[in-house]
């Protein structure tokens, strides 16, 4: 079975939430060889508090190793200018931008997917060296998703309420995503049924 943790599992890990007891449990058994675990490589994009972002990717790997997520595989996002990293994007195409454009649609019906027109719908002027936190904190969102569904993954582990949301399930289950669940609803997934 293949797992994708969000970046909410990182922090989880990083600050010892309650969480992180349960996503040990799945990194265990990702060490065992009992399911794949891989993070989503946009989590390197996400806000950071006070501001900004990772200054590299490398610093995100580190982040990654830090808290026991080395070995897990890390899914490029789709690049987008001014939010991934050079060094870790793939070169987008109709069929991928227009996959995330409906991830996008459903996670966040009131905003828009094109930052300009973002923007626009604000009253904001488009500052390409400042992106609005919140645009880039939908974006990252749907990248996550995004990464879950190109790279053809079984089980996105979340506790994003906005994901989780049942009115949206049907939905994004409609476009590829697949099974959603809590960290501690993964540990019960896998262990009933390990198998993809």
């Amino acid at each position: 079975m293949k797992l994708t943790l969000d970046t909410n599992c990182i922090i989880d890990l990083e600050e010892n939430r309650p969480a992180a007891a349960h996503l040990r449990e799945l990194m265990a058994m990702h060490s065992a060889g009992v399911l794949h675990l891989a993070v989503v490589g946009i989590s390197a994009s996400e806000n950071l508090p006070g501001g900004g972002s990772a200054p590299t990717f490398a610093a995100f790997q580190e982040k990654a190793a830090r808290v026991g997520l080395a070995d897990a595989e890390i899914l490029k996002p789709m690049g987008i200018w001014g939010v991934t990293y050079w060094d870790w994007g793939l070169w987008g195409d109709n069929a991928m931008e227009e996959l995330a454009r409906q991830i996008h649609a459903v996670l966040f019906p009131d905003s828009d997917y094109d930052y300009v027109e973002y923007c626009a719908q604000r009253g904001t002027v488009v500052n390409e060296n400042s992106i609005d936190p919140r645009w880039r904190n939908q974006l990252c969102d749907v990248l996550a998703l995004w990464s879950h569904v190109y790279y053809r993954r079984d089980l996105f582990v979340t506790r994003d309420t906005n994901f989780l949301a049942s009115a949206k399930r049907q939905a994004l289950s409609a476009l590829g995503v697949g099974t959603m669940c809590s960290p501690s609803k993964a540990v019960a997934t896998v262990r009933r049924d390990p198998a993809p």
